[in-house]
């Protein structure tokens, strides 16, 4: 039986934002952006998706709100505004390919790019309807 897709692994154009790591922790590890939006009880994946989907500076400060909220392990925390710049970098530009469920969106239906195949279709139905007025 496969896992629920709560339960597994996402890779997606997302990883890299998720997996970067905020601070180092008193235990010596490091705080990854996936566990800190998680201990604040925000979907990880949902979260960077919309995002990524923002203009680079309206995601810095949307994120820099939500490191905000977090509790402050150590007096060298960095500050959640350069933080939440640095992070943003990794976000890919103009959205993310990935849903918040963690599976892949077809990219051109989102940036309403038609698929060539469709375009195809279409040009073989105006020939064959040209050719049918044609011959009547």
């Amino acid at each position: 039986m496969p896992l629920r897709p709560e339960y597994t692994l996402h890779q997606s154009d997302l990883t890299e934002f998720l997996c970067a790591p905020l601070w180092e922790e008193e235990n010596g590890s490091p705080l990854s952006v996936l566990s800190a939006l998680a201990r604040l009880g925000i979907d990880p994946w949902a979260e960077a998706a919309r995002l990524a989907a923002l203009p680079r500076g309206a995601a810095a400060s949307a994120l820099a709100v939500i490191l905000r909220r977090l509790p402050a392990q150590q007096p060298e925390a960095p500050d959640a505004l350069a933080a939440a710049d640095r992070l943003v970098k990794l976000l890919p530009e103009g959205g993310s390919a990935t849903a918040p469920n963690g599976e892949v969106v077809d990219r051109s239906r989102r940036t309403g790019i038609v698929n060539p195949w469709f375009f195809l279709l279409l040009m073989a139905a105006l020939i064959a309807w040209g050719m049918n007025s044609f011959l009547s």
